[in-house]
């Protein structure tokens, strides 16, 4: 089953350019996609937060990528992550039940 990895850093933060450098490398070799950045807005007195999603194919992939950029630095201990199944969804387009 198809996996999401969310890595959240806070805004600016310098493992996010390395963060990136590495899904590059990944997503060229066709081991995993970058989905998506976002950034967050901090609160009052709140840094911002990026988050980093990137899509891979096992779960096992996942927490190997973790534990190999927390061994290089790239994640500290306290970056938070987090690993969603993707579960594949039906739907018709609209398109297709107006002109069936």
């Amino acid at each position: 089953m198809e996996v999401v990895l969310l890595i959240e850093f806070e805004a600016a933060a310098p493992g996010r350019a390395a963060l990136l450098e590495r899904v590059g490398a990944l997503a060229l070799s066709g081991q995993a996609r970058l989905s998506f950045v976002g950034t967050e807005a901090g609160g009052p007195g709140e840094a911002g937060r990026d988050i980093v999603a990137i899509g891979l194919q096992r779960a096992a992939a996942a927490a190997g990528l973790i534990e190999r950029w927390r061994g290089e630095g790239v994640l500290t201990d306290t970056t938070r992550t987090r690993l969603l199944r993707v579960q594949p969804l039906w739907s018709i387009e609209p398109l297709a039940l107006m002109f069936p």
